[in-house]
């Protein structure tokens, strides 16, 4: 009878590829196409993992104080304020809140306004104080003068047109006289002009005014304005007699004080924390904030009666919004008459981040307090749970074709750029660089880096307002660290072999490392360097261990399009 040998059992194999990665996710329990750790890299090949391109070093900038695009850039460099990389004229040196309505740039808290037809930079309000005799007198709209008896009982042997104040009433009203009805008739609306060298210059019918210095105390106040010229002004008011003095008179048209600014239908809209107001200027006229003379062009102010300040505003869908911590403000209408603001308790802008707030195509994105949030039509849903559980502030973001750009800083100060891809919901890691200010134009994200002052083009266009310092950017390093590879293997599976396959193009230098059950330093298992664009299958087989995590790091241009991982049955020792 024949000897055996003894029959082996064989190992079981099994061999799994992934295909697709889907960027970073800071959790501790990750899916194998996510990356724990990344820099600089890009879900724009998606769903090859590649680093990004270089960015356009612009300009370089002393002091920026803000940025905005409107058919051109614009942005302020300590006082200097630039359009289409020309300075026009000087505004305070201070961070600034800009915002774009019709062919007007506005430029805040200095309050003034860029028209980019004209080339003029001006102020939005105006103020005049006399410095000679001012001249007080009845008149009509049309600023000439009516003469008018006075007294407790109508004139007698009236003529037609006659005016008389009749001082039988309180208050007293202007009467006129009709031949035909044989009555006095009161004069609805009444104006008085007051006249004095150069007090009307700047101002124009239907501004809204503040008046202080009359001696008349009737005449100080708010006021809109029936009439303009040079050197008069016409407001509503009865004068019962010529009055002249010598003392000055202030006639001032205010803005006011506003913490966040947005444009909605022609209109410009803000907010005041400390006194829980919300405004909207003139329709079609940003110097107009208190013209009210009850047409659907009037300005609009209304108070807010829940408590916390605002911390930002946009307009999104129609609708405008302003936002404190947990709760928005959402403004329906069309028109002062029927302007209404419902509050909403949800998740709103984080106090600090009101610069995050941007809308990539229909869809409005923010950092609120605990989250980065997407704002469609109902409610906001956090899309930021692959960032961790690491806390963010002080965020500011831009918006580049389906992506979202957002840079904000951990608890210990130290900033992030985060890249969003709308289209398919992954996040990408890219550096440490802390952003400000962000401007989209046309196809492009211009960004400004406040360590180093420059102006940064994220698609590395430095032919548009570029200065002697543009250069595009090179020899930046990347990488990419995968989560723990084998944490899923139950019953002794264990990992054979990994390999995966790469391209690299010429020039750049890859390597491949590995790191076994969370200890010890990276060890490389492979380095790319060749003199030509090449693919490789890049094969390893690691060591028996739990768990291990891969990083591939390199400068110069790289893609990951695979990796394929063979797992084999074990010992139960």
């Amino acid at each position: 009878m024949g000897t055996f040998l003894p029959q082996l059992q064989e190992v079981e194999a099994r061999r799994d590829m992934l295909n697709e990665f889907r960027g970073y996710n800071h959790n501790l329990r990750i899916q194998d196409s996510e990356f724990f750790d990344m820099k600089n890299m890009t879900g724009l090949f998606y769903p090859v993992l590649a680093p990004r391109a270089p960015r356009g070093r612009v300009r370089k900038l002393a002091k920026p104080n803000g940025l905005f695009a409107h058919n051109k850039l614009a942005w302020v460099d300590e006082t200097g304020f630039y359009y289409d990389g020309k300075r026009i004229g000087t505004v305070a040196d201070s961070p600034k809140q800009i915002v774009a309505m019709g062919a007007y740039i506005v430029i805040f808290p200095d309050k003034m306004y860029f028209n980019t037809e004209t080339g003029e930079l001006k102020s939005l309000g105006a103020r005049k104080t006399t410095s000679g005799t001012v001249r007080t007198t009845m008149c009509k709209v049309d600023g000439s003068d009516i003469a008018a008896a006075t007294g407790n009982t109508e004139p007698q042997n009236p003529t037609n047109g006659q005016y008389w104040i009749d001082t039988s009433t309180t208050p007293h009203t202007l009467r006129l006289y009709s031949s035909i009805t044989k009555t006095w008739n009161p004069v609805a609306t009444t104006y008085a002009k007051i006249a004095a060298a150069g007090i009307g210059a700047g101002f124009s019918e239907y501004d809204g005014i503040t008046i202080s210095g009359m001696a008349n105390a009737d005449l100080n106040g708010e006021f809109t304005l029936h009439g303009a010229a040079n050197d008069y002004i016409i407001i509503t008011a009865l004068v019962e007699a010529v009055a002249t003095q010598t003392a000055a008179v202030t006639v001032e048209r205010t803005i006011p004080d506003m913490e966040f600014i947005t444009e909605s239908e022609n209109r410009l809209w803000g907010c005041n924390s400390d006194k829980h107001e919300i405004y909207a200027c003139k329709l079609g006229d940003p110097t107009n904030w208190k013209s009210f003379i009850g047409t659907s062009v009037d300005s609009y102010a209304v108070t807010v009666g829940t408590t916390g300040n605002f911390t930002g505003a946009c307009t999104h869908l129609g609708y405008v919004l302003f936002f404190k911590e947990d709760v928005i403000h959402k403004i329906y209408g069309n028109r002062p008459s029927n302007y209404q603001i419902t509050n909403v308790n949800a998740r709103g802008v984080q106090s600090g981040s009101d610069r995050s707030v941007v809308a990539v195509n229909e869809t409005l994105f923010y950092k609120s307090k605990h989250d980065v949030c997407a704002y469609g039509a109902a409610l906001p849903d956090s899309v930021s749970n692959a960032l961790g559980q690491v806390g963010y502030h002080n965020a500011a973001a831009g918006a580049c074709g389906a992506r979202y750009f957002i840079s904000m800083a951990d608890a210990s100060g130290r900033y992030s750029l985060f890249v969003y891809d709308t289209n398919y919901g992954t996040w990408h890691k890219e550096d440490d660089v802390q952003v400000k200010h962000f401007a989209q134009l046309g196809s492009d994200l211009y960004f400004i880096n406040e360590a180093d002052g420059y102006l940064y083009s994220v698609n590395g266009n430095i032919t548009d307002y570029a200065d002697g310092n543009a250069r595009l950017e090179a020899g930046y390093d990347w990488y990419a660290e995968t989560g723990d590879i084998g944490m899923e293997s139950p019953d002794q599976k264990y990992i054979s072999k990994l390999t995966m396959r790469v391209e690299v193009d010429d020039k750049a230098l890859v390597r491949i490392q590995v790191k076994y059950d969370r200890r010890g330093d990276w060890e490389e298992i492979y380095r790319l360097n060749v003199a030509s664009k090449r693919s490789f299958s890049v094969p390893f087989i690691p060591r028996r261990c739990d768990t291990m995590r891969l990083r591939f790091w390199g400068e110069g241009d790289f893609r990951l399009y695979s990796i394929t991982k063979t797992t084999e049955q074990g010992s139960d020792v």
